[in-house]
């Protein structure tokens, strides 16, 4: 099976490689080791504002302690009670605080559109 990457054109190729790696440097300049399953995460909360929790683990393929180890790392404090990322925040949904809604803070909100509109 051919790889869709195979198919297009080698310009093509490199201008996609290169938009990525300028992405992947957007995260790298905020935390150079950010762990992947958090970018994930993040990812799906800048995608769809106010996704509960308990939904983004099958929006991001992770298991329900993954995604709540890295709500709270992206979150103001980390499970530790250590300063997280200060990047997404909860908020009680309409279903109770057993589902909190959860949205990017201002500092999120900039980092999505530096990803977006990388310099």
């Amino acid at each position: 099976m051919e790889l869709l990457i195979e198919r297009r054109k080698p310009t093509e190729r490199a201008h996609g490689l290169q938009t990525l790696s300028r992405r992947i440097e957007v995260l790298r300049e905020f935390r150079a080791n950010m762990p992947i399953q958090m970018v994930s995460v993040f990812l799906a909360v800048a995608m769809k504002p106010g996704v509960r929790q308990c939904d983004l683990a099958e929006i991001t393929g992770l298991s329900q302690s993954s995604v709540s180890r890295n709500i709270h790392a992206l979150g103001k404090f980390d499970r530790h009670g250590k300063p997280g990322l200060d990047l997404i925040q909860q908020r009680s949904g309409i279903a109770g605080s057993k589902s909190p809604e959860i949205r990017l803070t201002k500092a999120g909100k900039e980092l999505a559109q530096r990803l977006i509109l990388p310099r």
